[in-house]
């Protein structure tokens, strides 16, 4: 317990020396944060399920319907 404790914060501080070295914070956040891309994803994936939804729906719609309208259809 006590040694992956001081190995987690060894790592982490040989970590933040690499990258303040290296200057490699610019791609820490690229690679860790939401940029514009990502939220775009997001935005699509939620209005395709929202659309798939929508799409279910109306096709209940329509299978209720002409369900009903053979119903109809037969009685004249």
């Amino acid at each position: 317990m006590l040694q992956g404790i001081l190995i987690k914060k060894v790592l982490d501080l040989v970590l933040k020396q690499i990258f303040k070295q290296f200057d490699l914070n610019k791609i820490n956040k690229y690679v860790e944060e939401d940029n514009e891309l990502d939220i775009q994803m997001k935005q699509l994936q939620k209005t395709v399920s929202k659309q798939g939804k929508t799409l279910e729906s109306n096709e209940k719609e329509i299978a209720i319907l002409k369900k009903q309208f053979n119903k109809i259809k037969k009685e004249k």
